[in-house]
């Protein structure tokens, strides 16, 4: 395991985004549906559960079961962006005046 100050959180950043960048980009013309819509889409639709993405919710626990299990580098990336597409679904990228972030603010 490795320390992780602000610093190094900082140095990384980017490389991360760029790895769910090529995680949401082949994953989107993998499971694409049409101009507008993609996999995920109708998986929700299909199966809501109580919140609508469900599905998203399940999928994300399956990676986190096998993350620890294999400590897989590509778990944790799939994660990461199905925490991005459920971010979309959501609407929050859609709040453009606040968003709910937790942070201390001066």
């Amino acid at each position: 395991m490795h320390s992780t100050n602000l610093d190094i959180k900082k140095k990384h950043f980017s490389e991360f985004a760029e790895l769910i960048c090529n995680q949401f980009e082949h994953g989107g013309s993998k499971y694409k549906l049409s101009a507008d819509r993609e996999g995920t889409d109708l998986i929700c639709e299909a199966f809501p559960g109580d919140t609508g993405v469900d599905f998203v919710l399940a999928t994300c626990m399956k990676y986190l079961l096998r993350f620890k299990n294999f400590k897989r580098e590509k778990d944790l990336l799939k994660i990461s962006t199905y925490m991005y597409i459920l971010w979309l679904k959501m609407g929050f990228h859609l709040n453009k005046e606040k968003h709910d972030e937790d942070i201390f603010v001066r």
